[in-house]
């Protein structure tokens, strides 16, 4: 997940006010986030079930919503959301607690630097585990394609591994005479082959496995023996491949010119369907469940899978009415079962004493309560069969489908897991429970990150860029805003990754400094050679507040030989707002100096004009969220126009940013901008050497 990303949060705290102050700080680092202020638990269930979430920041004290209370139902709900606790204690106490309660890290309060790595590295890792599951959605879709293929190919069908068909399919069956490809599974292929061939093709079936060919079949003769003995002369194509994971040969036999599609059809109906109950089967339920799976995580739905067992089936069932008696109850089991079915439910026989309940829809405490009404109907029911009259129990476990489940034998392990879990409640059966994940298997994502960029930045490893800011209205004036990068390794990290979120105001304005420091020397050099350039230069929360640096700059200003009119201080509209009287004394000092003052991220909160009243600024650099509403969102440019001309009506120039094309100009000339910012200009550059001719 970009840093650009809007967060989506989650936040429990009893005081709003540091609620609030929470999501101030991250609008201040660069975080922009759509936060929703959590009250109850209730609500954190109702959130939680209704719309996706990024990210929950709870402090360790909360009593409206106790962190273990919204952990559990996160982990309840199976929702992957990372959680990250504040704690008022130090040390490693609450950090053991927290992360043994599940969440990801345990940050102290007013360690913001701390904070916001966390949530950069786990918005990292959230994005990377959304992408693994949407992969593994892909390549389980993908394998089952190749399956149905496979099952609905009039051509026989067959893959062997270490000499045992470890998979057929009905027409690999039916052409030896077999009913179904389970028929003749793990067992030898030699053994469907005249006692004289069985040496021969041993030795043609290991040698093909030696040669691995992948790319051409080997064509292999042979008389093979039905199931009821006949010879039957067959050409075969054998090719090495991989099925289920593990390295095999397939043996396809094509298909005969007597298939019909009558045929194909009565299969494909065989094969669905359980033969004693009429419900779906294992096989064919498992496909449905992973299209619910999919289905879920399209629509960001919850639904549910209840795996129900017959409680001590061979003590209560088998052995008191017989097999046939068994399969007498199993079938009016089925239809009890049926019975209680709502829209888009589907059951299936999973097992001798089995079933499973595909609730599309759902909540967790929805299925625990239709879970204990079946659990009801069942025990009230009385059986008739094998003549004689009989009471069962079952028991059920619950597995939620969200967009953090994974293919469909992981939930349906998981509905097993859950019904273990239930008779660990009462051997005796009769009982529900509901699958909740082990926070102590969830991994925590490294934490060296932190460490490394505070090194880097200590070590001084940073150079500067810059981009050019065109004058639309031929001003002539040369500027270029001054952008710095963090070198590490491989990497350029961008100011916000790391100069905003610091936290620390003595290395934010040290590093401050540097880059005034190093850009007016860049530009006194540019002056010499001619060329009357100016600076743009973003001044951070720290050292706004820094009350000698304005005396420094003129300092520093003499030293370097670069005129005070040439350098723009460039401050956030967030941090004017947050520090007024603060921002109004500089902006005030440096404009004293000779300096021009502007503000970027013009336009965002509910009165930006509110802060103008109070800090005069010279230039407003609008948000780029305006442009892209028009540029990439095709909206109207009215509300882009409207925030210029009442800009040009305080007397206060206008950049415009991110312009990436050329069709945004006409709009801006229109509206009176004065400049404009962005790829289509040029890219920041390591040096100030753009042409700024407008010909």
């Amino acid at each position: 997940m970009s840093s650009n990303d809007t967060i989506r949060l989650l936040l429990i705290h009893d005081i709003p006010s540091e609620a609030q102050r929470l999501v101030s700080m991250l609008h201040n680092a660069g975080r922009p986030n759509r936060a929703q202020h959590v009250a109850s638990e209730a609500a954190l269930a109702k959130l939680l079930q209704d719309k996706t979430w990024d990210l929950l920041i709870a402090a360790e004290g909360s009593k409206q919503v106790p962190p273990a209370v919204a952990l559990r139902t996160i982990s309840k709900l199976q929702k992957d959301v990372p959680a990250v606790l504040l704690s008022e204690r130090s040390g490693c106490q609450p950090v053991v607690e927290g992360l043994k309660l599940g969440a990801r890290d345990v940050v102290t309060v007013d360690e913001d630097q701390h904070l916001l790595l966390v949530i950069q590295r786990e918005m990292t890792a959230l994005a990377n585990r959304r992408q693994a599951r949407q992969h593994d959605r892909r390549y389980h879709a993908t394998l089952q394609r190749a399956k149905e293929l496979l099952d609905s190919s009039k051509d026989a069908i067959a893959y062997v591994s270490d000499g045992l068909i470890v998979y057929a399919n009905d027409s690999f069956a039916e052409r030896f005479g077999y009913s179904s490809g389970e028929d003749v599974e793990y067992q030898p292929l030699i053994d469907m082959l005249a006692a004289g061939e069985q040496e021969e093709a041993r030795e043609f079936l290991k040698q093909c496995a030696i040669d691995n060919n992948e790319v051409e079949a080997i064509e292999w003769k042979f008389t093979a023996k039905t199931a009821s003995g006949t010879p039957l002369p067959t050409r075969a194509e054998v090719l090495s491949t991989i099925y289920d994971d593990e390295r095999c040969l397939q043996v396809r036999i094509a298909a005969r010119g007597g298939d019909t599609e009558q045929l194909e059809a009565q299969l494909s109906d065989i094969k669905n369907r359980d033969p004693l109950t009429g419900l779906y089967n294992r096989q064919h339920f498992l496909q449905l469940l992973g299209s619910a799976i999919k289905a879920a995580a399209g629509s960001q739905r919850t639904g549910g899978l209840m795996f129900i067992e017959i409680d001590r089936f061979e003590d209560t069932v088998q052995k008191f009415v017989g097999v046939a008696g068994a399969d007498a109850l199993q079938k009016k089991m089925a239809e009890l079962l049926q019975s209680g079915l709502r829209r888009g439910d589907i059951v299936a026989r999973y097992g001798d004493e089995s079933f499973c309940l595909l609730i599309p829809e759902t909540t967790p405490d929805n299925a625990e309560h239709r879970a204990k009404e079946m659990l009801r109907k069942i025990s009230d029911t009385i059986f008739d069969a094998a003549g004689k009259t009989l009471q069962i129990t079952a028991s059920v476990g619950i597995s939620l489908l969200s967009e953090a489940s994974g293919n469909a034998q992981k939930v349906l392990d998981q509905a097993l897991e859950a019904h273990d879990q239930a008779l660990q409640k009462n051997e005796n059966g009769g009982v529900v429970a509901i699958y909740e994940p082990d926070s102590n298997k969830q991994g925590d994502a490294d934490t060296y990150h932190r460490a490394r960029v505070v090194q880097a930045l200590e070590a001084g490893n940073l150079k500067l860029l810059y981009q050019p800011v065109l004058s639309l209205q031929g001003t002539g004036e040369h500027m270029y805003e001054v952008l710095v990068r963090m070198k590490d390794g491989k990497e350029e990290l961008a100011p916000l990754a790391f100069l905003e979120a610091l936290g620390d105001a003595g290395l934010s304005t040290k590093m401050d400094r540097w880059v005034i420091l190093t850009a007016i020397k860049a530009a006194a050099a540019q002056r010499a050679a001619g060329k009357d350039v100016s600076l743009l230069l973003h001044i951070t929360a720290a050292s706004l507040i820094d009350s000698s640096l304005p005396a420094w700059l003129g300092v520093a200003f003499k030293a370097a030989k670069v005129p005070p009119k040439a350098v723009v201080f460039q401050l956030r509209q967030e941090d004017i707002t947050s520090n007024l009287h603060a921002a109004r004394d500089f902006t005030k000092q440096v404009q004293e100096l000779g300096c021009r003052v502007a503000v970027c991220h013009f336009g965002t909160g509910l009165n930006p004009f509110k802060a103008l009243e109070h800090v005069q600024v010279d230039i407003a650099k609008v948000d780029a969220s305006f442009v892209r509403e028009v540029q990439d969102e095709g909206e109207s440019s009215e509300t882009l126009a409207n925030l210029v001309k009442q800009l040009g009506q305080a007397n206060t120039k206008v950049i415009v940013p991110h312009i990436e094309q050329a069709s945004m100009l006409p709009t801006l000339w229109q509206t009176g901008t004065d400049y404009i910012q962005g790829y289509y200009v040029q890219a920041p550059a390591e040096e100030m050497s753009f042409d700024f001719s407008l010909d």
